[in-house]
């Protein structure tokens, strides 16, 4: 296939161009970003491209930087001009150098985070076959309004359809989108949840029954309609998750092993959900897990005794040890770092 080092040149003269002819735009945002970030101006962070290679993606800074007081989340540590050079991306022009020297290209899937890694599906993950973009197919159908299972399937679309034809309509589109500021953040979200898992399922379907600040329930059900159970999430905090899974009465409809496929699926489903609201942490009462603590454990779960960073959280250490928990991340990589979406 020919169009992939034709793109290439395509690439080299367009961020060429693109860093010449912005280059007072550049320097102007630059000052601005000092003016109310302060240093540095730059934000760079790990980021996974063609062949899951790793590169360090730049951009401008958007965020304050963390505070354990005063600025702990995206929402607290987003600015008024932050939020400026988001809608407007400008804070992406520096990454017309990442295009220049062969990391990413103008057009392709938005490339993420390495810790997204283990998370994807075999389908997912080969949106890695291309090398990543500064914008893309779910970048100008939706943005990070999109859910993550539909922006994978966007980006698989451009993957197996990417031509010459392609690349101008979405760069145009582009252009459109920037000028309305259209997807700008995910609904209820400063900028765009975590990537936790697929939340699809070809067993279970989850419907949300209640929802408050802290607490969200969903009832789990089969494909058919039939009742799995009784889903809950308790947000702990910034960095933990309590979460419950309540089965239903046995049915006489399930055999014993497609029971404990079900719930085997609820759970990740679940855990999938803690990991996308950024927890480090999923705990889940001892009680709870009666008759099913071979499925906690193959899950992940421990006894908070045995994982002592996670029995010091504040409001986990009131439960003693009445407490399972499953660590969502590398305990040396925590939400905190990944999210520095800067």
């Amino acid at each position: 296939m020919i169009y992939p080092h034709i793109k290439r040149a395509f690439d080299l003269i367009g961020s060429a161009l693109g860093l010449l002819v912005l280059g007072p735009l550049i320097v102007a945002t630059a000052c601005l970003v000092l003016a109310f970030h302060g240093a540095p101006i730059i934000f760079t962070q790990e980021r996974v491209t063609q062949g899951g290679k790793v590169f360090r993606l730049k951009k401008f800074r958007s965020m304050r930087p963390p505070h354990p007081d005063r600025w702990t989340s995206d929402a607290a540590r987003l600015t008024i001009f932050g939020r400026f050079v988001r809608a407007t991306s400008l804070d992406e022009l520096p990454s017309l150098w990442n295009v220049l020297v062969g990391d990413m290209s103008l057009i392709g899937p938005r490339p993420l985070t390495t810790d997204y890694l283990s998370l994807y599906t075999p389908e997912q993950i080969r949106r890695h076959e291309v090398r990543g973009g500064l914008s893309g197919l779910a970048q100008v159908s939706g943005r990070n309004a999109l859910s993550w299972d539909d922006r994978f399937d966007l980006d698989l679309a451009y993957v197996e359809t990417m031509s010459l034809r392609t690349d101008l309509r979405i760069l145009f589109r582009t252009f459109t989108t920037v000028f309305r500021r259209q997807g700008v953040s995910h609904p209820g979200a400063a900028t765009m949840f975590s990537y936790g898992g697929s939340l699809r399922s070809e067993l279970v379907d989850f419907q949300q029954i209640a929802k408050t600040r802290e607490l969200t329930q969903w009832m789990a059900r089969t494909r058919a309609g039939e009742r799995v159970g009784l889903c809950e999430m308790v947000s702990l905090g910034e960095s933990a998750r309590m979460i419950r899974f309540v089965p239903n009465p046995p049915n006489l409809s399930f055999d014993s092993a497609e029971l404990e496929v079900l719930e085997r699926e609820v759970l990740r489903l679940l855990l999938n959900r803690a990991r996308g609201a950024d927890a480090d942490f999923a705990f889940c009462p001892v009680s709870a897990t009666a008759g099913s603590a071979d499925l906690y454990f193959s899950s992940g779960f421990r006894p908070v005794t045995e994982m002592p960073s996670a029995g010091t959280l504040p409001h986990v250490a009131r439960f003693g040890e009445d407490l399972l928990c499953c660590v969502l991340r590398p305990e040396e990589l925590t939400s905190t770092d990944l999210r520095l979406a800067s």
